[in-house]
């Protein structure tokens, strides 16, 4: 029998999941920037150098719970919905068993492999002994949290989310906390380590404690179910995949920039794609909500049947061919002028742009009409999702983080200048140009958030595959392709497009799929956007007008000119977007903190 009634998402729950995943990923971004002078305040570069690279290290190890954590989340939500306190136990048991196994192999994998990082990564000698201490700390403290991040999965899975974002927070701030008083007590860089182990332990240990509070009936064993093992490790070996993928797509830029044109240009590009990446990593924390929310509800499928293992081969193929044919024409632009003079003189075969434009011809006439006809029906006449609620689910939130992103990235591209001259100094300003194309790019990539967590959550992870097998195609071809031709700005240029094309095409797919119609999307998503989007034409000319200043005025003036931008966009949103019913429903939150927190002015 069940310990509590099955939850169910409702909008309050999800909005302030939401709002505290955001809020407390700020905290945590603001506090490890605080962190960073403290630590070198502290302890010589070297030292700081070599606390990067243990994570440098083990971002690969952590390679191994991609997708397992996601697994917990869908398929604990799944079971507490139905009833199943049973296969939660089962799940999370065999999930421990797997993960604990695993993680001591990588742990001894590791301690034995360090004399041969430190040869990979130059480690001085007398600085070995310290170095292995660190490797081996980190790993022991990493590994615990993979192990035991079934528990904050399974509350995630209830969606308790607020409880885990605030464990997580507590801890980190704690870590901070800990890391002063160590480093008073004179232990240096040690103290760092000692700080991260003890904030791993406590966090883990405060997730576990809830998890047995809000799931009563949790019994765990060693175990090795093979229905769960596939549950856990099947669906989350493809959302694992997926991350792989992911993680080689967010680097190569820089990979072809460094080899291509130089460090100096891949950290003018780096300092470009902080801000706006910095602000992803806020606004991404929303998305968490809405995988056990879909997950936990009723829902099926129409218009398709479980394709293939060929079927589904063929599929993938098609939409990466479709992904060469248009990065070979994004290619001949850049040619023009080469081709033009090449024919000319009767050579037009003798250059590597003849050879391009012959191919994007024949592969646009075969198989390029075929494949286009195929596209077509594959996504207007494709599997649909029935379910209202999953569907309103889809709508409010895609609209909820549009606008938030809307608002976030509309004044970062209009004051970038500005931003980026307060930050880093005149140095800085040299890249707001690619700080505007990437922040255009990440805001109209971000539309897909939404849509990815709820099909996960109704195990449709192959739609996410789809468009990033077309970002591939289209970053292989463009990335180094406009770098030989553009320098840096073509990089740049080539990471937007190849980013914004594929997010396009699954915002349409993912439309067709939630049967929502072009006109509702546009109604619900991007007429909200065009606020904030008029508020940063106006402040980007204001701050146009404005002289220079120095740094410390400049922050002044983007902190000014911020308050003024969310002024207007608050007073557009009214006056041409919301109706008085909708306005209510947004600033009665703010009605419901002034009247707790503010004291009260009459008896």
């Amino acid at each position: 029998m069940s310990d509590q009634r099955p939850v169910s998402p409702s909008g309050d729950s999800i909005t302030t999941g939401m709002a505290v995943g955001m809020l407390t990923t700020f905290v945590h971004l603001v506090s490890r920037l605080l962190l960073v002078p403290l630590i070198l305040h502290f302890v010589p570069m070297a030292h700081y150098g070599l606390w990067t690279i243990c994570f440098v290290i083990l971002s690969y190890a952590g390679m191994s719970a991609f997708g397992i954590q996601n697994a917990y989340i869908k398929y604990v939500a799944k079971y507490w919905s139905l009833g199943d306190r049973n296969a939660i136990n089962i799940l999370i048991s065999t999930g421990l068993t797997v993960m604990g196994i695993a993680s001591l192999l990588i742990y001894f994998t590791i301690s034995l492999g360090v004399p041969l990082i430190l040869g990979l990564f130059h480690v001085e000698k007398q600085m070995h002994a310290l170095a292995g201490f660190m490797i081996r700390g980190t790993a022991a403290a990493f590994l615990l949290e993979i192990w035991l991040g079934a528990f904050k999965a399974s509350l995630e899975g209830l969606q308790k989310i607020t409880l885990t974002r605030l464990n997580w927070l507590f801890a980190t701030l704690s870590e901070i906390v800990l890391i002063f008083i160590f480093f008073m007590m004179g232990y240096g860089i040690h103290g760092v380590v000692f700080a991260y182990i003890i904030k791993t332990i406590f966090e883990m240990g405060l997730h576990l404690i809830f998890a047995f509070r809000h799931i009563p009936s949790l019994s765990l064993r060693p175990m090795l179910n093979r229905q769960a093992f596939n549950a856990l490790f099947v669906y989350g070996g493809k959302v694992q995949g997926l991350g792989i993928l992911g993680l080689f797509l967010g680097t190569f830029d820089r990979l072809v920039i460094t080899a291509m044109i130089g460090l100096e240009a891949t950290a003018l590009i780096e300092i470009g794609r902080k801000l706006p990446f910095t602000a992803r990593r806020i606004s991404g924390a929303a998305f968490a909500p809405y995988l056990p929310a879909a997950s936990s509800q009723d829902h099926y499928f129409e218009k398709g049947k479980w394709p293939t293992t060929m079927e589904k081969m063929r599929k993938y193929s098609a939409l990466f061919t479709i992904g060469l044919i248009i990065a070979a024409w994004g290619m001949v632009p850049w040619g023009g002028s080469v081709l033009q003079d090449a024919f000319q003189q009767g050579k037009f075969f003798s250059t590597p742009w003849g050879w391009l434009l012959a191919g994007a011809v024949l592969f646009s006439v075969y198989p390029g009409i075929s494949l286009v006809k195929w596209a077509y029906r594959f996504v207007r006449h494709g599997e649909t999702l029935c379910s209202d609620t999953i569907r309103d689910l889809y709508l409010s939130g895609s609209g909820q983080i549009n606008l938030i992103n809307g608002i976030i990235y509309g004044y970062l591209i209009a004051a970038a200048p500005q931003l980026l001259f307060a930050w880093v100094g005149p140095e800085g300003t040299k890249a707001y140009t690619i700080t505007i194309i990437i922040a255009a790019a990440t805001v109209i990539h971000l539309t897909t958030g939404i849509g990815t967590a709820i099909l996960k959550g109704v195990d449709r992870t192959g739609r996410e595959l789809e468009y990033t097998l077309i970002q591939l195609a289209l970053a292989l071809v463009w990335i180094p392709g406009f770098a030989a031709y553009g320098g840096l700005m073509g990089a740049v240029w080539g990471t937007a497009l190849s980013l914004i094309i594929p997010s396009v095409f699954f915002v349409w797919r993912g439309n067709v799929f939630f049967q929502v119609s072009f006109s509702l999307y546009v109604k619900k998503n991007i007429r909200p956007c065009l606020a904030p989007v008029s508020a940063a034409v106006l402040i980007a000319a204001l701050l146009g007008l404005m002289p220079p200043l120095s740094r410390w005025f400049t922050l002044l003036e983007v902190m000014i000119a911020g308050l003024f931008y969310l002024l207007m966009t608050a007073v557009f949103l009214k006056l041409w977007i919301f109706t008085d019913d909708e306005w209510q429903k947004i600033i009665s939150p703010l009605g419901k903190i002034k009247a707790k927190f503010l004291p009260r002015v009459m008896p």
